[in-house]
Order: structure tokens, then sequence, then C-alpha cells
């Protein structure tokens, strides 16, 4: 599908005449390795699920350069178009959550309900640009042993490395499998470029639901969690205990829960 970014994969499946869902995956990671596990929850409540592969990712070209999270919100709102479809709920981890705010603040008619986990509103300073940038570097050169030890070490909880029937090594051999100049531009897009929008996030209307998880280094729940479920008017927000960065890979059963719970006034 053609968009602002590129070219991007998207995978239509579920009731052709149910509620739209959007979902919109992680850094290092493509749709189904972020948001896989609550399709067939989705489906099985009547909902279609337009599942996005970021540039880079699952069957997307990488991007040629850097881009503006709101590009990316521009690109989200072409999915829909493209799809014939007027308002949908936003699934957004981490980088998804990102843009899902943006579409939330630019398009609100278009943005039935939020589900923002592990994401944040804030920017970035002068250090953690500087930190992104060494990151990015690292990522174009290559680690030894691969780069998805280093991601599942930072984006899994212990409990979850440990017990999570195979999805660390999956996801390691995921984010080993991108490319590298294109991961390095999305890093520095998502991770180093993205602005600040706490100071509005009161005008986001759409009902919110808010997961983060207690271990989680990448966007701690606070301040990260803490502004969105703060912020946002009526925002609900629930924190998973033994879930680091991945909370709808690493608790399937109870976000699914919470998903289901959360969307049965909108159905």
């Amino acid at each position: 599908m053609p968009t602002t970014l590129g070219p991007l994969r998207v995978q239509d499946a579920g009731s052709a005449d149910g509620p739209v869902a959007l979902l919109w995956p992680s850094l290092y990671s493509d749709g189904d390795t972020s948001w896989g596990a609550q399709l067939d929850g989705l489906h099985a409540l009547g909902w279609r699920t337009l599942l996005v592969d970021p540039p880079g990712t699952g069957g997307s070209a990488p991007a040629s350069r850097r881009f503006t999270m709101e590009e990316c919100g521009e690109a989200a709102l072409r999915v829909l178009d493209d799809a014939g479809v007027d308002r949908a709920v936003f699934f957004g981890l981490s980088w998804g959550g990102i843009v899902a705010l943006r579409v939330a603040l630019s398009a609100p008619h278009r943005v039935s309900a939020l589900v923002l986990s592990n994401t944040t509103a804030r920017g970035v300073g002068f250090r953690e640009r500087l930190q992104v940038r060494m990151i990015s570097l690292l990522i174009r050169v290559g680690v030894p042993g691969g780069l998805g030890r280093l991601v599942v070490a930072g984006m899994l909880s212990d409990h979850s490395r440990r017990h999570g029937t195979g999805f660390a090594p999956r996801l390691a051999a995921t984010v080993n499998g991108l490319d590298a100049r294109g991961l390095a531009r999305a890093a520095r897009s998502v991770l180093g470029d993205r602005t600040d929008v706490v100071d509005v996030l009161h005008r986001i209307t759409a009902p919110t639901l808010v997961i983060a998880g207690a271990e989680d280094k990448a966007l701690p729940r606070a301040p990260h969690s803490d502004d969105l479920a703060e912020r946002i008017v009526g925002a609900r927000l629930e924190v998973l205990p033994r879930v680091a960065h991945l909370s709808p890979r690493e608790e399937p059963t109870r976000v699914a829960n919470l998903i289901k719970e959360f969307l049965a006034p909108l159905g």
C-alpha cells in the first residue's frame, strides 16, 4: 500500500462488516511480532483488523530517509483511506502509540478509541539524541552475536525471557533479520527525532486505555504512561506486573481481556 513512508504491507483480516482496529507495532518489530497474539481475540469479537508492518519490517521496504512521527500518522490515515474506513480504534505499541497520538491530535474524527501500550508522549533532549545517534551507528555496523539478543534483554522482562514459550528467540531472530540501514533510520526517527506532545494531550477526547509494564525499562510507567493517564481525560491505566516493554506479547491473555472489556461498548 503506497504511503508517505513508502509502500507498507497491511494485513486486512477479520469481519469485513465489523468495527475496525488499526494496529501499529513497536520499533524492532513487525506487526505480527508485536500484535499477533491479539488478532484471534479481536476477530472472535467481530472486529476487522488492519495490521501494519512499518518501514523495513515484515513485508514493508525500508524507508529511504528519516521521517517524522507526524508522517507516520499520515501514513496510518492513508491505510484507513485505502481500506475504505472512516474511523478506527488505534492500537499502538511503543512506536505505534506515538503514531496513534499524532492521529488522535491531527484527525480526531478518524479515531474511535485508543489502546496505548508501553508508549510515550514525550520528546527527547539533546543528551538522548546523542545516545540515539550512537545506537544508530551500532545498528549500522553490526553487533557481535546479533542485535537481537540486546533487544530481547532490553525489551522483555526476566520472567518473559524465562517463561515466554519461545517468544524471546523469535523476537531476536526477527530483529537480526531486519535491514540494518533501514532500522538505523527508523531508530533515529522514532527514538531521536520525535517531538513532545505532552502539553496538548488534554485535546484528546477519544476513550483511551493505557497499558504499562511494571518492569519496562525502555519507557517506564513513570513518567511515560502516567503522562497519558493523567492528561487524557478519562483515560484508564493498567500496569502489568512481571512485564517489560512488549505487554501484548509478554502477557497476551491479560491484555486480551483488558482489550475485550475496553472495546465492549464500542463493538
